[in-house]
C-alpha cells in the first residue's frame, strides 16, 4: 500500500514538474490575449459604440431619401395641392433635422477618442454619453418639426393636424403649441443630460466608496 503510494506520489511530482516546464506565453495560452485586454481597458466598447454611432448617423442620412420614396409610391403628389405643399415643407424640416442628428452623432462619436479610461467604469460613461445623445436628438426634432408646424399653422389650418397624425401632439392651440414645443423640447434636453448626469455620479459615489 504504501508502494502504491509512493508511486502516485512520484507520477504527481512528474506532473507538476511537466506543467511547471510547459511554456504559457506560448500562443496556445495567450491568442486571445488582445481580445480580453481590449475589454479590460475598454477599448472593445468605445470602439463598438463608436461604430454603431456612425452605422446610425448613416442611417439619418439616408432617412429622408427612404422618405421621399415611399412619397412618390404613395402618389404623394395626387392629393390637393394644400397636403402637398405640407408635405414638403416637412420633408424639408424633416431632412435638417436628419442632418443635425447625423453631426451629433459624429461629435459624440469623437468623444470616446478622448475618455478617460484610467478611472474605469468605461460601460457607465458611455451608457450616459448614448443617453445624452439621444436625449439631444428627440430634442431636436420635437423642438423644429413642431415649432414650425405651429407657426405654419398660423397660415394653414391643416399644419396643426399634419404633424398631429405624426405623433406630434400640442396643447390644441397654435399660440400655445408654438410656446409647447420649444419648452417641452428643452424639458427633454435638461431630462436626458439629468439622467446620464445621474449615472456618472452614482458611478463617481461607487468609486469614492470602494476607496
Amino acid at each position: 500500500m504504501e508502494d502504491l503510494k509512493e508511486k502516485a506520489d512520484q507520477y504527481k511530482d512528474q506532473f507538476m514538474s511537466k506543467a511547471a516546464s510547459v511554456n504559457q506565453g506560448s500562443m496556445f495560452f495567450t491568442f486571445s490575449n488582445p481580445f480580453t485586454k481590449s475589454i479590460d481597458d475598454g477599448t472593445i466598447f468605445t470602439k463598438f459604440t463608436g461604430l454603431i454611432y456612425s452605422a446610425i448617423a448613416i442611417i439619418f442620412l439616408c432617412l429622408p431619401f427612404y422618405l421621399l420614396y415611399e412619397g412618390f409610391d404613395n402618389n404623394i403628389f395626387d392629393a390637393p395641392f394644400k397636403y402637398v405643399f405640407l408635405a414638403i415643407l416637412f420633408f424639408a424640416v424633416f431632412t435638417f433635422c436628419c442632418w443635425v442628428s447625423f453631426q451629433i452623432l459624429f461629435n459624440r462619436k469623437n468623444q470616446f477618442q478622448g475618455l478617460d479610461r484610467s478611472r474605469g467604469y468605461v460601460a457607465t460613461s458611455i451608457a450616459a454619453n448614448v443617453v445624452s445623445t439621444f436625449g439631444e436628438i428627440l430634442a431636436v426634432f420635437w423642438a423644429v418639426i413642431g415649432t414650425f408646424f405651429s407657426v405654419l399653422a398660423l397660415i394653414f389650418d391643416d399644419a396643426s393636424s399634419f404633424i398631429s397624425l405624426l405623433g406630434f401632439e400640442g396643447t390644441g392651440s397654435v399660440i400655445g403649441d408654438i410656446i409647447w414645443f420649444p419648452i417641452t423640447a428643452f424639458l427633454i434636453l435638461v431630462f436626458f443630460r439629468w439622467a446620464a448626469e445621474l449615472i456618472v455620479s452614482l458611478a463617481d459615489v461607487a468609486r469614492n466608496t470602494r476607496r
